[in-house]
């Protein structure tokens, strides 16, 4: 116990950091993960194979690895490009935006397969039954669509969420 209140303000400090890296991931993730679920949805067949290769292309690389990718990686490519140019000077990355900013990516891709399904879950008759009703798109998505997908999504959801908070003792 008294190793405890010896670490107690580390302790705090690194909960309060754990959770800020957690919400700030989080919503890149949302915004992402939205982001690739209409893009996947859509009619458009570039946004379907756009959002197609970054879910898998995100998918597939192991989390740490995208993480030391985009912090290391990513401030050599700025400063090489700053120096090219001239446009810039040194780019000196901070830990805790690689690491939200990589977390939220590789986390959205999770997410947008999550909305995805959750979308795809409504019955199809409902949608129809809306729009022969004469209800605007944003009214179908926002009194039939959005309640569902969140009843749908809740569980993968949930699912995400813990795993995110878990990879932010890699960022």
């Amino acid at each position: 116990m008294d190793l405890i209140l010896e670490y107690q303000s580390q302790l705090v400090a690194g909960t309060w950091m754990t959770i800020n890296l957690a919400l700030a991931s989080l919503t890149i993730a949302l915004i992402f993960g939205f982001l690739g679920a209409w893009a996947k949805l859509s009619a458009s067949p570039v946004a379907r194979r756009a959002a197609g290769a970054y879910t898998t292309i995100v998918r597939g690389v192991p989390d740490l690895v995208l993480i030391l990718l985009v912090f290391f990686g990513g401030q050599v490519t700025l400063n090489g490009i700053g120096a090219a140019t001239g446009l810039w000077g040194y780019v000196d990355i901070s830990k805790f935006v690689a690491g939200a900013g990589t977390i939220g990516v590789f986390f959205g891709a999770y997410f947008s397969e999550t909305f995805r399904g959750a979308i795809m879950a409504i019955p199809r008759g409902q949608i129809e039954a809306g729009i022969s009703c004469g209800m605007r798109r944003s009214l179908i998505f926002r009194h039939i669509i959005w309640p569902q997908m969140v009843r749908f999504a809740l569980p993968g959801f949930t699912n995400n969420w813990l795993v995110l908070l878990k990879t932010t003792a890699l960022g």
